[in-house]
């Protein structure tokens, strides 16, 4: 039997990692308590890595978490807005989109010596990241 076709030992870590898996969808709805007491008993026992996967074959890989919108920044942001409407003349919000427009454009134009580099840097290492991160694929043909 080739090395790599052998089952890797399952750690306490895996076992865990499993049966926290199990009860997230236990919580979701999913499984049922039975369900999810014999299968956590046999994730416990399990030896390889292929039992875990065999536990959790038939689930999705994570449960979806359920969140909500952020309402208040959004209520708070929308209060600032009328007050700053009400209050405030309508040339001045004018004259200051403008203002605020033009310095904009100006920073992207003079300061592009400074951040073309810097996201140019920050792509090639986030490439070079990604291509060290990938497991390295070793072809032995060792039999033991």
């Amino acid at each position: 039997m080739a090395i790599l076709n052998r089952d890797l030992r399952a750690s306490d870590g895996d076992r865990e990692q499993a049966v926290a898996l199990l009860k997230e969808h236990y919580a979701e709805g999913r499984l049922a308590e039975h369900e999810l007491s014999w299968r956590s008993d046999a994730a416990y026992r399990a030896v390889g890595l292929r039992d875990l996967r065999l536990l959790t074959s038939d689930l999705p890989a994570a449960p979806t978490p359920r969140r909500r919108a952020p309402v208040l920044p959004l209520a708070v942001l929308a209060l600032a807005l009328a007050a700053w409407l009400v209050m405030v003349p309508p040339e001045v919000t004018v004259a200051l989109l403008l203002i605020f427009s033009v310095l904009a454009v100006l920073a992207v134009f003079l300061l592009a010596p400074l951040w073309i580099p810097v996201v140019l840097g920050v792509v090639a290492y986030r490439l070079i990241r990604a291509r060290s991160a990938q497991p390295q694929r070793h072809h032995r043909s060792a039999v033991i």
